[in-house]
């Protein structure tokens, strides 16, 4: 029996690669989804990326990674690291995760998620299950945060 060690979601999403791209990548949209963290990057390939925290002693970084790809409206891949967790930070600790953006037959917007790298971590099965459940919350805000600026642009 093969270990599951791969996160693979795929959502339909009645919004356009635009859309999503624009709440995947910007601050103020991030946080309405990811439990308040805001994704800060260049968006560059090799930029740094923060999940910025507002906690009483300021601003934490929760999550942190790396850009590797960045096709804006198709592709975005990064590693990441969770900071308060029990990893070392270190090249071996990080996960990647890969978002690619399609649009469908009906034009809603195909998101395929991808997030891997845990085989060979400690309790690399649990950290995936972990990682599958925050992913499906998260895409589920994402989803609706992504119909909701769609829905403003047809408006304006």
């Amino acid at each position: 029996m093969e270990r599951e060690t791969i996160v693979q979601r795929t959502l339909l999403v009645d919004a356009s690669p635009e859309a999503i791209w624009k709440a995947l990548t910007e601050p103020q949209l991030t946080k309405l989804y990811l439990d308040g963290l805001q994704a800060r990057s260049t968006w560059e390939r090799g930029a740094p990326i923060m999940w910025v925290d507002r906690a009483e002693e300021g601003e934490v970084v929760r999550w942190k990674g790396h850009v590797k790809e960045n096709l804006p409206g198709h592709r975005l891949r990064y590693s990441c690291l969770k900071l308060d967790g029990d990893l070392p930070d270190e090249p071996a600790s990080y996960t990647t995760v890969d978002i690619s953006l399609d649009t469908d037959r009906d034009g809603r917007s195909r998101l395929t998620l991808w997030h891997g790298d845990f085989a060979g971590l400690p309790h690399d099965v649990r950290r995936t299950r972990e990682a599958g459940r925050r992913w499906v919350e998260a895409l589920v805000g994402l989803k609706r945060v992504a119909e909701e600026q769609q829905q403003q642009q047809r408006a304006a």
